[in-house]
């Protein structure tokens, strides 16, 4: 299992990437103000449920690397790394224009809808599964027991965590409509805050002795 540091770095990581407006946070937030937080909820638990199959891709997809070759699993690690790095540079320039979240009216509609309108929104973004491969095994450690398992866990976290933020989102989204719209400035300190970490972390990686020593392990072993 990851070391409780690792641990806590990747939660407030992703923390900070829930608390982002992006699809599923603007879906989320609509639905509470328009339609109240059970419709939300409902909207953030398919949200969630997308991971049933997301994260069986994604981690025996992973493991399946790393049991074929450690050099090309730690590629993907850099690969991921500069991959987060293009998405904090991105997240730091849109902070500059950022004008505050998009709340389209919606009409209501019945809750089963709301939940599998949730479940497609989150499972046909590419831009999900594609942040997962370059997110998680940046804290996979295989000197520290079985990849897989890690990846599992940390996926797994995620997703919980996600239905528990969502959950704050929902409620909140119905209490202070009003203040996103008159304080545009959160949503810049929102994509600067998540540009920051995402860099952070790619650079961290990249310029780690361990990422370097392990590739150059996986080199020599060819």
């Amino acid at each position: 299992m990851p070391t409780l540091q690792t641990f806590l770095v990747f939660a407030l990581a992703d923390l900070a990437l829930k608390m982002t407006p992006g699809p599923d946070m603007t879906l989320t937030i609509t639905r509470g103000m328009t339609q109240g937080f059970k419709t939300a909820w409902l909207s953030v638990l398919g949200n969630c449920s997308a991971g049933l199959i997301q994260i069986p891709i994604v981690v025996l997809g992973l493991a399946a690397v790393l049991k074929k070759s450690p050099l090309l699993f730690a590629g993907v690690k850099v690969l991921g790394a500069v991959y987060l790095i293009y998405l904090g540079v991105r997240a730091l320039r849109r902070s500059r224009h950022a004008s505050g979240l998009r709340t389209p009216s919606t009409q209501a509609i019945r809750p089963r809808d709301v939940f599998w309108q949730g479940f497609w929104t989150n499972l046909l973004n590419p831009k999900v599964l594609l942040f997962m491969i370059a997110f998680l095994p940046q804290f996979a450690d295989p000197g520290r027991g079985s990849v897989t398992l890690q990846l599992l866990f940390l996926a797994v976290y995620s997703k919980s965590a996600g239905l528990v933020t969502g959950s704050f989102i929902c409620y909140g989204a119905s209490r202070i409509r009003l203040w996103f719209e008159r304080n545009a400035w959160f949503a810049k300190v929102q994509e600067g805050v998540l540009g920051c970490v995402m860099i952070g972390i790619g650079v961290s990686i990249i310029g780690s002795r361990e990422t370097a020593s392990r590739l150059l392990a996986a080199i020599a072993g060819r």
